[in-house]
């Protein structure tokens, strides 16, 4: 299985739809450092993945150091990240301790990043450029590289295809804006798309990319909702499956066995949207990018 440690809440850009703002829990403390590692590493040794994520990740200093902490034990380590704050650079830093990288893009058009709220205060987002640069220099570095994409009434008429044929990821999630109460309540109903809409969206993209290698994952809100394992930055295990995120007590606190049982997971839904792909045996030809080398080192 594949945990999702959401453990900052900070980030550089304000997405309207965003599921994970943790807006009900503002006023509780973050996990202290020694908390966070000590989590990490209880994370680590029970899943098989661990995907960091926020917030944005890269804005935590130490976030390099978690990733050794998860390479230790034994886990694939996967960091979904607006790629704002990192380069080429870094990616060959951390190249021995990061086995995926997974870039947040939901348009080939600043304009639609900015009205969606994926920009920064001052209206900056990454360029197309930036985007292929990030795509290139991890495949060179030997990390794996996907796409997650959120669908919204904003961008639902846009063409990737372009985009995500320079891209190259391994794998091109899509997803549709959910509602999740206390999380994205002043934007999120006039951006969710109807069921039709989305599915139209990820049909015209399945067509126009067939033959690329793109495995396309399409990950509507009943899908989503139930097929995650997330853990949020106070420790605790949560769930949206009820239209708002349900929380466990803390990990610490009662164990991971206890904590889990508190919450709503779905295997079947993790499974039938591909979720074990990146650790799964394949039957594919030929070693998955970013992933072989580093089970084998």
């Amino acid at each position: 299985m594949a945990a999702n440690f959401h453990f900052i809440k900070s980030c550089n850009f304000a997405c309207r739809y965003c599921y994970a703002t943790f807006a009900d829990s503002l006023a509780r403390p973050v996990l202290g450092e020694e908390q966070l590692f000590a989590l990490t590493r209880l994370l680590a040794a029970r899943y098989t993945k661990v995907t960091f994520v926020g917030g944005e990740p890269t804005l935590y200093p130490r976030l390099p150091e978690l990733l050794t902490t998860a390479k230790a034990q034994g886990a694939l380590t996967n960091v979904v990240t607006n790629g704002s704050r990192i380069d080429a650079t870094w990616l060959e830093q951390h190249a021995s301790t990061l086995d995926l990288l997974t870039l947040s893009i939901d348009s080939a058009s600043p304009a639609t990043h900015r009205t969606l709220g994926r920009a920064t205060r001052r209206g900056d987002t990454p360029s197309v450029q930036h985007y292929c640069d990030l795509a290139d220099a991890a495949r060179a570095a030997g990390i794996g590289v996907k796409v997650n994409t959120v669908v919204t009434t904003i961008n639902a008429d846009e063409d990737l295809t372009g985009l995500i044929t320079d891209l190259a990821p391994q794998r091109w999630k899509i997803l549709q804006a959910a509602p999740v109460e206390g999380q994205n309540d002043t934007f999120i109903a006039d951006l969710t798309p109807q069921r039709a809409l989305f599915d139209t969206y990820v049909a015209r993209h399945q067509v126009a990319l067939a033959g690329t290698g793109v495995r396309i994952v399409a990950e509507p809100v009943e899908m989503i909702r139930g097929s995650y394992i997330m853990v949020d930055p106070q420790c605790r295990f949560f769930d949206s499956t009820r239209g708002a995120h349900h929380y466990s007590r803390p990990i610490l606190k009662v164990g991971m066995d206890a904590a889990f049982a508190e919450v709503d997971f779905d295997p079947t839904k993790f499974h039938d949207r591909d979720g074990d792909a990146d650790y799964r045996p394949s039957t594919e030809p030929g070693p998955r990018p970013g992933i072989a080398r580093k089970q084998a080192a």
